[in-house]
């Protein structure tokens, strides 16, 4: 499993993330949830290997994340930021095809690559400049890029047993809510697959539909964890969003349904 044991980040006199530990298992979609300035973003960057820690590791098998080389870590974890600048007048199909790159068959996997913008619903702008596309465009294009990383997992072809994994973070914030639905569920069937996911949401409901666990951060430290049905509990969402009673009911009768 990918995990993080008792992690800090500071920066300056500012403690980012108290000392914090969580664990993403092959096959598992974990939410993480929380206000701005939770500590989200941060965890994510440290489960990823982008930001070390103060105190505490990462681990990738019993491994040490810090430990690996940086291109056998890109075979096992793709990554999503929150957000990708990107001004290079790049069409989306070179931009999919970054994706490839730690593997070095960029050529090889063009029919990989065309089968993940389908699914992202991006292949009808495969030859469109990436810096011209609307956010939520961009925002597909970029988990199309990710998804064809470790596309392998869907085809049967890896070669070990390793696990995959797959983090990211907000990666349904530009787009509409039928996009929002259709984009987490081809990251499930990627979950389905054995592969670990740990998606950062603000979209209470869209996390209540999807998650099977979720972690509630506050003032960067975990304040509640559980399977998705924590997200029916009003009094904990009143706690970690400093809600009116009255809204933490309304939005944990809205998760019931979902």
């Amino acid at each position: 499993m990918l995990r993080a044991n008792n992690l800090v980040v500071r920066a300056g006199r500012k403690t980012l993330l108290h000392p914090t530990s969580i664990a993403l298992k092959a096959g598992e979609c974990v939410a993480i949830l929380g206000p701005n300035g939770a500590g989200k973003s941060t965890l994510l960057s440290c489960l990823s290997g982008e930001r070390g820690s103060e105190v505490g590791r990462v681990f990738l098998d019993d491994v040490a994340l810090d430990e690996w080389r940086g291109s056998e870590r890109a075979q096992r974890i793709a990554v999503m930021p929150q957000s990708v600048v990107l001004a290079f007048p790049m069409t989306v199909w070179q931009v999919v095809a970054l994706g490839r790159s730690p593997l070095g068959d960029e050529t090889q996997t063009r029919h990989w690559q065309k089968e993940a913008m389908q699914k992202t619903g991006v292949w009808a702008l495969r030859d469109r400049l990436y810096p011209s596309l609307s956010g939520g465009e961009q925002q597909r294009v970029q988990l199309a890029r990710v998804l064809v990383q470790i596309w392998e997992v869907l085809t049967h072809s890896v070669n070990d047993s390793a696990p995959r994994y797959l983090l990211l973070d907000e990666c349904t914030s530009a787009l509409d809510p039928a996009h929002q639905h259709a984009i987490m569920g081809v990251v499930r069937d990627f979950a389905q697959q054995g592969v670990g996911v740990c998606a950062v949401l603000h979209d209470i409901s869209l996390a209540a539909s999807w998650a099977d666990r979720v972690v509630i951060m506050k003032d960067g430290a975990i304040s509640a964890q559980g399977s998705s049905n924590i997200l029916r509990d009003a009094s904990a969402l009143e706690t970690a969003y400093d809600l009116p009673t009255p809204l933490a009911r309304a939005y944990a009768e809205q998760n019931k349904v979902w």
